[in-house]
């Protein structure tokens, strides 16, 4: 017959546990935290390219209340994307996720941001980045047919999820994905070949649990714009730095 454990024995099995699942989140991201650890059933279905942080603002969003207009940016979300080879287009994503940190997100006011990223509203302690995990890319169709040798561009809407604040929405957007073999040009943004990801849709904060009147009290909106630049390359910020 097996043995209770005991509880000392409970709770270290717990707490080994709970490690574990702590490793795993942190495993996330790369040691230097500059990129995301790409799953090898991802890196094996094709091309991954990488986000790359800047100068320009990868994310920028609006609110606009009747008594406040917010602008707040971020140009430190890290992530990566999943192109397909074999001749289909570069632009028909398979799979990847991005990640923006709550407390990278500037309003211009100190004392607003800490508002932002507090338990009331994006929570950072607890739910410290806004991700989105892509899943496909539908309705790909050429958008520039003129476009410079080497620069291919396309209309595409992205499908997969959208979390913060610990809660999770099924999520679609239209997109403009710009394609650049690498050349003098583009080394001087990033090497490698490169895949330009912009966005601009609407996020409706009510489905994410901010939808208390006596919260925002005209001072924020309950939609929000959102416009996303996302440079990335065939190099990982990673592999630059060791070069």
């Amino acid at each position: 017959m097996r043995s209770t454990p005991s509880r000392s024995r409970l709770q270290m099995l717990v707490t080994t546990t709970l490690v574990s699942a702590s490793a795993a989140i942190a495993a996330d991201r790369t040691e230097s935290g500059q990129t995301l650890v790409v799953p090898d059933d991802h890196a094996a279905l094709g091309t991954v390219y990488y986000v790359h942080a800047g100068k320009d603002a990868q994310m920028t969003f609006t609110s606009d209340a009747p008594l406040e207009h917010i602008k707040g940016t971020s140009n430190q979300a890290i992530g990566y994307a999943v192109a397909p080879e074999n001749g289909a287009s570069v632009a028909a994503l398979l799979k990847g996720e991005f990640r923006i940190p709550i407390e990278s997100i500037d309003t211009g006011i100190p004392m607003r941001d800490e508002h932002l990223q507090g338990s009331r509203w994006l929570n950072a302690e607890e739910h410290p980045d806004l991700v989105f995990v892509l899943e496909g890319a539908e309705n790909i169709d050429r958008a520039d047919m003129d476009a410079p040798e080497g620069v291919d561009v396309w209309n595409v809407e992205l499908t997969g999820t959208m979390s913060f604040r610990g809660m999770t929405h099924d999520f679609r957007t239209d997109a403009r994905i710009t394609t650049m073999k690498e050349s003098p040009v583009t080394q001087r943004r990033a090497p490698g070949d490169l895949l330009i990801i912009r966005s601009e849709f609407p996020i409706d904060l009510r489905k994410y649990g901010l939808n208390d009147p006596g919260m925002s009290a005209g001072k924020v909106a309950e939609t929000v714009e959102v416009d996303v630049f996302l440079l990335m390359s065939t190099v990982s910020p990673d592999e630059l730095r060791r070069r």
